[in-house]
């Protein structure tokens, strides 16, 4: 009897059960099959051993036993195969569903049931001793329907399957049918069950080692294992809490041993067994767990090592999301996390709960990123302008140029909405460049020029002047549409010139060299200072609307506001009034000798067309 090749693929089987066993895994219903994948090739080898047992002592044991035992062991072959499809098609799935895979699992009973119905037939001679008949021969087509239903998968649905999994299931058939075409045509070859062992022995190197998962410096979960886990969690709707605790700190100031700290928090962690705890990148820690008291305490733990390591007390603090059911991928997630620490967190060094207020806070401000980024895809940003009133010409002479998104119900969604969060993104910067090329359209397709309008105002963010490239990135734009530098007037605002005051004075050269005029935005706004109006070479300063409004309201402010014009004109640059709503804000700008008036006195922000009729009635 040559079971040499079998007791060799059940030691492999068996090692690397062994191994997989001694680690801690995340539970994931892939592994769960993978496992099934391992026990059952471990069966069949262990049967093909007692199959050929049976067969040599067949004249003292019952034939319903041996042909039993045979019969189970070409069963298990089936098995084999049914669960290497359905360890692909985990991957294929949307959700998790017991009920889905329940077809797959009837498919194989129905086929069992029949296999051990059809007789089986011995053959021992000196060529080698074998089964065959109608059961064995319906054995290898059911195994080879299995296997190429496989195959077929991993190419009809590569897109939602990973790209390595893919390849070691594609590996394991190929081994798979190699091996049954060679017993087929010399059945004394028994290398089914041992491709299987090698089939298994893939999987496990190049996916399902669990050492793979492991954090080798910290022995936790790492980054990998977090977002496999999460997914799971997340797509199929699991009601977990989690805690988020960053380690983000000024470690050169503080001259703290981060690693060392984050070793002894691990190491304390472990006591906690119903908390699954990964290390994300920045050196940051993810607790999951369904038991959310758990996890308080593993929170507070964390806290105290911490304050016991360094003595400080309000550097960190963890996180605490009852509910991530909520969020539809892991980086979703900390994208959120990340949104609370910036907009919420002012205390640190105790944990933050998170509530559903702030969930649907963040909700809302995931949806606006998301309407942006439809809106700049789809075409849906618009350029609006508001008419800006010159009063030595006694005529419009100029606009600002306000951009708006259009949703796809039609409607207006307010800048008020997703100008912040535009900012906060870094979506501003291809908003603000969307705008400047569908002005510089609309000044040279258009006879807009020939309706009084001399420039049109155009914001720049302070993201835009943080890029050293802006001026060159601007002149491209100018010159693609063929427009000039003369028709543009580029506001800045004062807090774009704190925040980078170098870079924007270097922009600003390059610009005005080019032909570009500058207004300053906002004046009377933010960090105001009367040291940028002598420092920035603009030609114009804009009051904005509370500046404006203030004049009415306060003595202090009316004689801010005079002094600024007195000096303003002193120095040849004109003034803008920003929010005149009425004909006594109107006659009052006059009296103050003010250049320009904006606001809804005269009209509010108009579409393109609007804004060109408008013109026209001028």
């Amino acid at each position: 009897m040559n079971i040499k090749v079998q007791i060799c693929g059940l030691a492999i089987v068996l090692l690397l059960y062994i191994f997989y066993k001694s680690h801690r895994t995340l539970k994931l219903y892939r592994e769960k099959i993978f496992k099934n994948a391992m026990f059952s090739c471990m069966c069949c080898l262990t049967l093909d051993i007692a199959s050929l047992s049976a067969i040599l002592y067949r004249k003292t044991l019952p034939l319903a036993v041996v042909n039993g035992i045979c019969k189970t062991y070409i069963n298990l072959l089936v098995w084999s195969t049914m669960f290497a499809f359905v360890y692909v098609f985990v991957d294929i799935m949307a959700t998790r569903e017991d009920r889905g895979l329940m077809r797959f699992y009837l498919i194989g009973t129905l086929e069992s049931l029949i296999v051990y119905f059809l007789p089986i037939y011995i053959h021992d001679a000196a060529d080698g001793v074998y089964t065959y008949g109608p059961s064995v021969t319906l054995v290898y087509v059911f195994c080879m329907i299995n296997i190429i239903s496989t195959l077929l998968a991993t190419f009809l649905y590569a897109s939602r399957i990973n790209p390595r999994r893919k390849f070691a299931v594609r590996l394991w058939m190929c081994i798979w049918i190699l091996s049954a075409v060679v017993q087929f045509f010399n059945s004394a070859l028994l290398l089914v069950g041992f491709a299987g062992a090698l089939g298994v022995l893939i999987l496990f190197v190049l996916m399902e080692n669990p050492e793979a998962n492991i954090d080798r410096r910290f022995e936790c979960f790492n980054s990998y294992a977090l977002n496999e886990y999460l997914t799971k969690l997340l797509v199929e709707k699991e009601e977990q809490s989690a805690v988020e605790i960053s380690y983000q700190l000024k470690i050169e100031e503080w001259k703290l041993d981060i690693e060392a700290i984050m070793t002894k928090t691990l190491q304390a962690l472990n006591q906690y067994g119903s908390v699954y705890v990964f290390k994300n990148v920045n050196m940051d820690l993810v607790l999951l767990s369904d038991e959310k008291e758990q996890l308080e305490e593993a929170s507070k733990e964390a806290l105290r090592i911490f304050k016991k390591l360094t003595g400080l007390e309000h550097e960190i603090t963890p996180i605490l999301t009852e509910r991530i059911g909520q969020f539809k991928e892991a980086e979703e997630l900390f994208r959120f996390w990340s949104y609370v620490r910036n907009e919420y967190i002012e205390r640190k060094g105790e944990i933050f709960l998170v509530t559903d207020e702030i969930i649907d806070s963040y909700i809302r401000y995931d949806l606006v990123k998301q309407e942006i980024e439809d809106a700049l895809s789809e075409d849906r940003v618009e350029v609006f302008f508001q008419p800006i009133y010159s009063n030595r010409a006694e005529r419009f002479t100029s606009a600002e140029a306000l951009v708006r998104i259009r949703k796809k119900d039609g409607s207006l969604l307010s800048p008020a909405v997703f100008i912040p969060v535009a900012e906060d993104t870094g979506q501003i910067l291809r908003l603000g460049e969307r705008v400047f090329e569908k002005v510089c359209y609309f000044l040279k397709n258009t006879d807009i020029l020939q309706k009084g309008i001399s420039y049109v105002e155009v914001n720049l963010s302070v993201i835009q002047f943080e890029k050293e490239n802006l001026a060159e990135q601007l002149i491209n734009i100018l010159e693609r549409f063929e427009a000039r530098a003369e028709w543009i007037n580029l506001e800045i605002t004062e807090t774009a010139s704190i925040s980078a005051k170098q870079t924007l004075l270097e922009n600003m050269k390059k610009l005005i060299e080019y032909g570009f005029h500058f207004s300053l935005d906002d004046f009377g706004k933010g960090e105001s200072n009367l040291m940028y109006v002598v420092e920035m070479p603009v030609s114009l300063i804009k009051f904005d609307y509370d500046m404006s409004k203030a004049f009415f309201q306060s003595d202090k402010a009316r004689h801010v506001v005079r002094a600024v014009v007195q000096m303003a004109h002193d120095m040849e640059l004109r003034i803008v009034a920003e929010g005149i709503e009425t004909k006594e804000e109107l006659d009052a700008m006059r009296n103050e000798s003010i250049d320009y008036i904006q606001g809804f006195y005269y009209s509010g922000p108009l579409p393109m067309q609007e804004f060109l009729e408008f013109c026209s009635r001028q």
